[in-house]
C-alpha cells in the first residue's frame, strides 16, 4: 500500500512536470518572434516626392549610421564598375522635399562613408599621359546631417594631376596654329586650355577665356561643353 502511494505520488510529480515544461515551451515561442523582430536590423526604404526631373520609384536607397536614408531617383548606368548615376534627384526618406537635382551632363558616383554620402562627380579630362582622356573625380560632396539639419559640403579635388612648363608650352603652341571652325579636335583643345589653367599658367587663362569666339560660334552640343568647363573654373578659383 505504501509502495502504490509512492508510486502515485511519482506518477503525479512526472505529469506536473510534463504540464509545467509545455507551458514554459509555450511562452518561450509566444515570446520569440517578438524577440526576433525587435533584435532585427531595421531597413527603412521609401521613394522620392514628385518632381520635374525624375520619377518617384527610389531606384537606390543609402542607409547612413545615424538612421537616416537617402533615396536616388533617376537614371543608373549598371555597366559602369562601380555603378554610376546620372540625371538624378536625392531625397532624404521621409521629407516632401528634394536636395537637389543633378543634370544629365554629369555623371556620379555614389556611395556611403559612416554617416556621410559622398557624391563624387567624375569628369573626362586629359590628364593622362600624352594629354590622353581618362576619367577624374573632379569633386566630391559631401551630404551628411549636423544636429537633425542637412549639411552639403562640396569639395573640389585639387590632387587632380597639372601639365609641367613643357606640357603647358605644347598647348599654348597647338592653340596658336589651329585654323577657324569649330570640330571635336577643337574642344579637345578647349580642355587642355583648362587643365593648363588650373595649373597656373595665365597665357593659357586667356586664351581659354577667348576660345568661345576664336574659332566660331559655338553652339550645340560644344557651347554646352565649354559652358561646363567654364563654371568648372569659377569653382576652382573659387575654393582656392
Amino acid at each position: 500500500m505504501t509502495y502504490s502511494k509512492c508510486r502515485l505520488n511519482a506518477n503525479a510529480s512526472t505529469l506536473q512536470a510534463t504540464i509545467m515544461t509545455r507551458h514554459c515551451i509555450i511562452i518561450i515561442l509566444f515570446f520569440l518572434p517578438l524577440n526576433s523582430v525587435s533584435g532585427q536590423t531595421k531597413t527603412t526604404s521609401c521613394d522620392c516626392p514628385k518632381t520635374q526631373y525624375a520619377g518617384t520609384k527610389a531606384d537606390t536607397s543609402f542607409h547612413l549610421s545615424n538612421g537616416k536614408t537617402i533615396v536616388l531617383c533617376g537614371y543608373k548606368n549598371v555597366d559602369n564598375k562601380p555603378t554610376t548615376f546620372s540625371e538624378f534627384i536625392l531625397a532624404v526618406c521621409g521629407q516632401d522635399t528634394i536636395i537637389d537635382f543633378w543634370g544629365a551632363i554629369l555623371t556620379c558616383r555614389l556611395k556611403v562613408n559612416k554617416d556621410t554620402l559622398l557624391v563624387e562627380q567624375l569628369q573626362d579630362l586629359p590628364t593622362g599621359k600624352n594629354f590622353k582622356f581618362q576619367e577624374t573625380i573632379w569633386t566630391t560632396e559631401k551630404i551628411y546631417f549636423s544636429r537633425q539639419k542637412l549639411v552639403r559640403k562640396l569639395i573640389v579635388d585639387r590632387e587632380i594631376r597639372k601639365y609641367s612648363q613643357d606640357e603647358i608650352q605644347s598647348v599654348l603652341r597647338a592653340y596658336k596654329i589651329a585654323k577657324t571652325g569649330l570640330d571635336r579636335d577643337k574642344m579637345e583643345l578647349a580642355n587642355k586650355l583648362f587643365i593648363a589653367t588650373i595649373s597656373g599658367d595665365k597665357k593659357a587663362r586667356q586664351y581659354f577665356k577667348e576660345f568661345k569666339t576664336k574659332f566660331g560660334i559655338l553652339d550645340g552640343v560644344f557651347s554646352e561643353e565649354y559652358r561646363n568647363l567654364t563654371t568648372m573654373l569659377k569653382i576652382w578659383d573659387r575654393t582656392e
